[in-house]
């Protein structure tokens, strides 16, 4: 094995706020306000909201992923009491493309790719927009990936098989020679059948499943898991 691919969220970031689309500071401002989390009004616009994000087939930089998101909250506070704000919207949509702190890395992420990375080569594979690579250049840690496939630039995901063959394009290594790390095993189980080597990262602890893949809960176990003895 030469190189190692990692999906990034839940595997390497997690979202701050508890989830990827609304941002900590769209919570502040609802406890600021004591207004409610989540109307069902906004809950029925979240449907439509996502859908319109959806349906964009590429989104390549982070100008077009602002207006994307934009968009996206302004249909989800549509008709909500408190909300149907553009102020509001623009201050999510700044948060969601150019505030790197909206995710945070596990702890025991940045020592781990350090160690890793003098042994193999780095790469992302993850469903995900182009500000994701501002979270990692702030990381301190986007140097060690190479190539980072984010699936809005490419117009498919890991749902399908052909990020994966984008990302094996773009490495020098044989599908054989490169590991995919990612919690989900559907993710891996499309990898493997790529020829890929894969292994769980299942951060977790839960959603275990029976079979021959391979599963680790944390940075040091899949260093363990590979046979990496450190001083």
């Amino acid at each position: 094995m030469k190189r190692i691919f990692f999906g990034s969220g839940m595997v390497l970031v997690y979202p701050r706020s508890g989830e990827w689309l609304y941002p900590a500071l769209y919570y502040e401002y609802c406890e600021e306000r004591s207004l409610p989390a989540k109307s069902l009004r906004q809950q029925l616009n979240y449907r439509v909201a996502l859908s319109a994000l959806s349906s964009r087939e590429t989104i390549e930089d982070e100008g077009e992923e602002y207006e994307a998101f934009l968009e996206f909250y302004s249909i989800l506070f549509r008709g909500v009491a408190g909300k149907d704000d553009p102020a509001l919207a623009k201050l999510c949509a700044d948060s969601m493309v150019y505030d790197p702190s909206k995710y945070a890395f596990y702890g025991d992420v940045g020592e781990s790719l350090a160690r890793l990375n003098c042994k193999y080569e780095l790469g992302i594979i993850s469903d995900a927009w182009p500000s994701l690579k501002g979270v990692y250049r702030a990381g301190g840690v986007a140097k060690y990936f190479d190539p980072f496939i984010i699936s809005s630039m490419y117009g498919c995901s890991l749902r399908g098989y052909d990020l994966f063959r984008f990302a094996l394009a773009n490495a020098a290594q044989r599908p054989e020679e490169c590991l995919f790390v990612d919690g989900s095993y559907g993710n891996c189980a499309r990898a493997r059948k790529l020829g890929m080597q894969v292994l769980v990262l299942n951060r977790s602890g839960r959603h275990r499943q029976r079979g021959d893949t391979q599963e680790v809960s944390t940075m040091g176990e899949l260093e363990s898991a590979l046979g990496l003895r450190w001083p």
